[in-house]
């Protein structure tokens, strides 16, 4: 037993002492005071029986569900015969057990199957039986149907009767069984929808999704998996393409980002059952604009308030303090307002997301060992240049807690310096606040420099805007649930469009990019020993300016890498480690003394400009290239063809530059040529995988680190000297140089890879569509399709991406949410409370 404070052991100790001769007692003690060796006796005997004591009060407390030890559930439960699902965490097989007489009195009917749904997966539900949305002829064992239906009654209290009873629609008042009635906007906007009032034909193909949902023999159960998320008083973002119309949106990166409606109240007790099937205002999903006028009383809709009595219990979907609110357009996240604010303006809405991952207005107690606090905590506040004052006056030993979730648009301030490097710093954000780092002038860089055995924490920080270097020596760096924007791409390559979208001010959302880089003033101490990131969401995460992370060790995370520029032509944005390619094209191996031979002939100045650059000193090497060798770079991806089998034997390259040189053999053979676009294409390709960490785009480029990946989602390029990895998904190719170290084990990942050995893994096509969104703000981010099996090409006979983690749950980012295995200890639960006949049909909403 544990150590406990409870008394028992110096209550038993004192009444044995009591209970000897007073003749001992005496004896023992000396003429201090000081209690003896049988005092010593007593105590540890006493210490026993307190022991005994807290056993036996266990066993009274084990008796009972709601006190009893995690271990003694089962026991309890098969007292019950109740059939326990084995993948649920104690606190849900306790409600199981806890609530199995409540689920078999009410065995077979629609509420207590869609309350089985809450608890076990944690979701809201919604059940519908199949053959209640079928569309058939009345007969006469009908009941009748509208006014006729009771001639002597009053006709309100007839509809609200037909009503309540399901015999017409509660929006629409559509007959059961018959054609849709379109009056009710809202109500013809709910079609194919949970809460239908529509009626449908048959449909016999076996229920999936959301096809084959209607027929006699289906039970419908809705599922909502995206998590309903409350952000309090943040900033909005004014629209800037909209002057004179005081438009904003809510997200404070500046993305159209839909709203959410909040999440349904807790489900009563056993003690009190009062179950009731959920309303469409009482999901966590989407809120409609359709559903936001009827709530508000505005448009050509019939109001809800005379169709719902509960109509008063819809809490807040948003509020917005400083200025009035004219018009909302929920579906966008955006707002506008009748005047200018007069102060600081700021919005609390709600948002979706499949997991409790990256920065979020949630409790960070899933971040596995919480970091301590160094130094002397300081407090910032009130957004604007609030960090930019304080964050310098904390020093290089301190702990920076921003205690709201406003918007910090000052200039990011270094932290430490060569002469003062970083001994122990921690920058967090307060509990359950999500506040947002975005400079007003994006595009610059948050710096961070140490001294060999530094110590840097960066806890459930947003950052948008600006790089994070890491310059100089750490010991450690963590992330934990932070969110270090990764961009979101724009207009497919050949619009002429830039290639990353604009937020609603017109600042581009760019990939910010995690960089490990080499102090100037000491370029020997330009190693991280560990880089730990944790259910976080990330940009690029790159070494330069010969930087290197010893190990890289990334769980629970997404990872995303989006290109700077498209076209054929290089720019300075593109050459992400100048020293490295300098130091590449001037390499002594073959290929390197080609291309250097190729881009002297196309470009003289280039190769003048790449010995400059390498004489200078470091510190001027922190600067990009010379104009003369990015317009070299461009004149080789420009010119004939690079390819050369020999050459090129021990590059890595993917399956899109390979269809490229395949094509180019093709053309070859019927005596033509590639079209100039297409063989820029293939030349690009080829200098970007000829040298991944200096120019190509990828998600994760590191120089001679050890990359270790659980339960993590990549979307973009992987070069790596070494690669384990465990039940993630590696959707873009993979080059790792040390094949014979390290498995990727349970894991999706493309199937042009250079990796070490695989283990129960599938292999896909590249840049296969497996999610629902790759867009960074979208609620369906980085969630599987539930398709994505479809997308495997290859691998371990029988791998799964849905199903295909080492514990059974889907593979990514959001592995450890189980959720394949809460839906599957559903379909066992059903199986036991369903009525004979019936065939659960799983749809998910969100």
């Amino acid at each position: 037993m544990p150590d406990l404070d409870d008394g028992y052991g110096s209550y038993y100790a004192e009444r044995l002492w009591q209970l000897l001769p007073a003749v001992y007692r005496a004896s023992d003690t000396d003429s201090s005071g000081v209690p003896g060796p049988l005092r010593e006796l007593v105590n540890r005997i006493g210490a026993q029986m307190a022991v005994v004591r807290r056993s036996i009060d266990r066993l009274w407390a084990d008796q009972s569900i709601e006190t009893c030890d995690d271990w003694v559930i089962p026991y309890i439960g098969d007292l019950l015969g109740t059939n326990l699902v084995t993948n649920l965490d104690p606190a849900g097989q306790r409600l199981d057990v806890a609530k199995t007489i409540y689920y078999r009195r009410r065995k077979g009917t629609v509420e207590v199957l869609e309350e089985l749904a809450a608890d076990i997966t944690g979701w809201t539900a919604h059940v519908v039986e199949g053959f209640r949305r079928l569309a058939r002829t009345r007969h006469g064992l009908d009941p009748a149907v509208g006014p006729g239906a009771f001639p002597q009654a009053n006709p309100a209290d007839v509809a609200a009767l037909l009503s309540a009873e399901g015999l017409t629609g509660l929006l629409t008042g559509g007959a059961a069984g018959g054609y849709a009635d379109l009056r009710s906007a809202h109500g013809a906007a709910l079609a194919d929808s949970p809460f239908d009032e529509a009626f449908h034909m048959a449909d016999m193909r076996a229920g999936r999704g959301t096809a084959g949902n209607f027929g006699i023999a289906k039970l419908l159960v809705f599922l909502w998996r995206l998590r309903s998320f409350a952000v309090i008083e943040s900033t909005p973002v004014e629209v800037t393409a909209c002057p004179g119309h005081l438009q904003y949106v809510f997200d404070p990166t500046g993305r159209q980002v839909p709203l959410f409606l909040p999440p349904p109240l807790p489900a009563a007790t056993p003690a009190a059952p009062s179950w009731t099937p959920v309303l469409e205002w009482q999901v966590p999903g989407r809120l409609a604009s359709s559903l936001e006028a009827a709530i508000t009383d505005t448009g050509v809709d019939p109001p809800l308030r005379p169709r719902y009595p509960d109509y008063t219990d819809i809490p807040p979907r948003y509020a917005v303090s400083g200025a009035t609110v004219s018009s909302v357009w929920p579906q966008f996240g955006r707002f506008a307002t009748t005047e200018a604010p007069g102060g600081q303006l700021t919005v609390t809405y709600r948002y979706g997301f499949p997991s409790a991952l990256g920065a979020g207005p949630y409790e960070r107690d899933l971040v596995r060992d919480p970091p301590a606090t160094p130094g002397t905590e300081t407090v910032v506040t009130g957004g604007g240049s609030g960090l930019t004052t304080e964050l310098p006056a904390a020093g290089t030993t301190a702990t920076v807690t921003i205690t709201d979730s406003l918007t910090y648009s000052g200039t990011l301030p270094a932290v430490g310096s060569s002469a003062d490097p970083i001994v122990s710093v921690l920058v967090r954000a307060g509990p359950s606040e999500r506040p947002v780092l975005r400079p007003a002038s994006s595009g610059g860089q948050w710096v961070f420099t140490g001294g060999g055995q530094a110590q840097l924490v960066l806890d459930g920080l947003t950052v948008s805007g600006s790089d994070i270097v890491l310059r100089g020596g750490f010991a450690t760096v963590r992330l934990t649930a932070c969110t270090i924007d990764p961009g979101t791409a724009g207009p497919a390559p050949g619009s002429g469009q830039p290639p990353v979208a604009v937020a609603a001010d017109g600042a581009p959302l760019a990939p910010c990019r995690v960089f490990i880089e080499a102090d100037p003033q000491n370029p020997d101490s330009g190693s991280v020993g560990q880089l730990l990131v944790d259910r976080s969401i990330l940009g690029p995460v790159r070494t330069r300016y010969c930087g290197s992370v010893e190990t890289m060790t990334i769980t629970d995370s997404i990872v995303q890498g989006l290109p700077a520029t498209t076209g054929s032509a290089y720019t300075a944005a593109d050459v992400f480690d100048p020293l490295l390619l300098a130091r590449g094209l001037l390499a002594s191996d073959p290929l390197s003394q080609v291309l250097l031979a190729d881009l002297a002939t196309l470009s003289s100045g280039a190769v003048t400009g790449l010995g400059t650059y390498l004489a200078s000193t470091l510190a001027s090497q922190q600067g990009g290239l010379p104009a003369s060798v990015i317009g070299g770079l461009t004149d080789l991806v420009n010119g004939p063809s690079l390819y050369n089998p020999q050459l090129f034997a021990s590059v890595s390259l993917s399956a899109d530059v390979l269809a490229l040189i395949a094509e180019a053999a093709v053309a070859a053979a019927a005596g033509s040529t590639l079209d100039p676009a297409t063989l820029a294409a293939l030349n690009r390709g080829l200098l970007d995988e000829s040298f991944p960490v200096a120019l190509g785009v990828a998600a994760i480029a590191v120089a001679d680190a050890e990359v270790q990946l659980t339960r993590v989602t990549v979307l973009g390029r992987i070069a790596a000297h070494r690669l384990s990895a465990s039940d993630s998904i590696l959707r873009e190719f993979t080059a790792v140089d040390d094949t014979q170290q390290g498995c990727v084990r349970f894991c999706a990942y493309s199937a042009d890879s250079a990796l070490p050995r695989q283990h129960e893994s599938a292999a896909i096509w590249p840049g296969a569509p497996v999610f629902s969104s790759d867009s960074y703000g979208q609620p369906g981010y980085a969630q599987l399709l539930e398709t994505a099996d479809t997308a495997i090409t290859g691998g371990a006979a029988g791998a799964s991406i849905l199903t295909g983690a080492e514990n059974g749950s889907e593979q990514g980012a959001f592995c450890g949410d189980l959720n394949p295995l809460r839906e599957q200890g559903l379909l066992i639960k059903y199986a036991e409370y369903m009525p004979v006949g019936l065939t659960p049909v799983i749809v998910h909403v969100t």
